[in-house]
């Protein structure tokens, strides 16, 4: 029979042993030290001068010191009664590392971080984050438009990041022009770059108010410089102008309804031809609303708009 346990080396008392308290309490002392491991530091390399009484550090290469220097590389440096003992740690022991905060795994041969060593097969690897002072945990591979759903902190973001229909922007502060017989910008959205797809589409809802006479309001929707509303009111208080816009397979061509200059803006039937566009979306483009006055005395105002934006492949 062994006088020994096989894994943690515990000695066993024997049969008609004297003074077997003795055994006992290095029995105690080894699982003091080896049950629920922290360690003082595993980088550490000269052996401590006023070390505490159950002080254990894992010994690294180029160690000194009259008791280290004789360890082993990767041993457990172990002091307790005013001695240092050598602990032999075997495969799979886990290790709480003060100094660094970290977990170290016993691979058998040498201590290797934790987070870094785990696997959820043989090539992939836990999700985590990045980042400086984030240890050594990585990232699972991800495409970029992947990794931006991932980065995502809304439900609308995720809808940017898919390419699905969304509210690209909105606005109700009421922008008005008055005095200046010039086109003046009223408002203005970026339709990122890429973001409608070679078959996607915009929906441009805007409300108007300006002054009932008998004077035409011009009031435009431009895609770059590609009017898809242009619409000139005289004799009435407000408009609701709705458009579309869609790429027709490709992110350069575009076709939209028809707005005529007299038009009310309503839906239905034109007299025209649909507009058409030839607008590089693959790049940023600037949606405008824009208003110009026959007299200086009147007034036009954007009261509100929508822009929504539905991506198509």
């Amino acid at each position: 029979m062994p006088d020994q346990s096989s894994r943690l080396l515990l000695p066993y008392l024997q049969s008609g042993q004297a003074q077997k308290h003795v055994t006992v309490n290095e029995s105690l002392l080894r699982l003091d030290a080896l049950v629920q491991l922290s360690v003082v530091s595993a980088t550490i390399a000269a052996q401590p001068a006023s070390p505490a009484d159950g002080d254990l550090y894992i010994l690294p290469a180029g160690k000194t010191g009259t008791n280290w220097a004789a360890m082993a590389n990767g041993a457990l440096a172990y002091y307790r009664d005013g001695a240092w003992e050598q602990v032999t740690p075997n495969e799979g022991f886990l290790a709480y590392v003060k100094d660094t905060d970290q977990i170290l795994a016993y691979s058998g041969s040498a201590w290797l971080n934790l987070a870094a060593g785990l696997r959820a097969s043989a090539t992939d690897k836990i999700l985590g984050r990045v980042s400086s002072g984030a240890g050594a945990i990585e990232e699972i591979t991800f495409s970029d438009s992947a990794q931006a759903l991932c980065d995502d902190a809304s439900f609308q973001d995720m809808c940017a990041t898919l390419g699905t229909w969304r509210v690209l922007a909105r606005g109700g502060a009421g922008w008005s022009v008055t005095g200046a017989l010039t086109e003046t910008t009223l408002a203005s959205v970026t339709v990122p770059a890429g973001a409608m797809g070679p078959n996607g589409v915009l929906r441009v809802t805007s409300l108007w108010k300006y002054t009932n006479s008998a004077n035409a309001k011009t009031m435009k929707v431009q895609l770059a410089s590609v009017n898809f509303v242009n619409v000139s009111p005289t004799t009435n208080n407000s408009l609701q102008v709705i458009t579309t816009i869609w790429n027709r397979n490709a992110q350069n061509s575009q076709v939209g309804p028809g707005s005529s200059a007299g038009a009310d803006g309503s839906m239905g039937t034109e007299t025209i031809n649909p507009i058409t566009g030839a607008v590089d979306t693959s790049a940023a483009q600037t949606l405008s609303f824009k208003a110009t006055l026959a007299n200086t005395g009147e007034t036009i105002t954007l009261e509100s708009y929508l822009v929504e934006l539905a991506y198509g492949a």
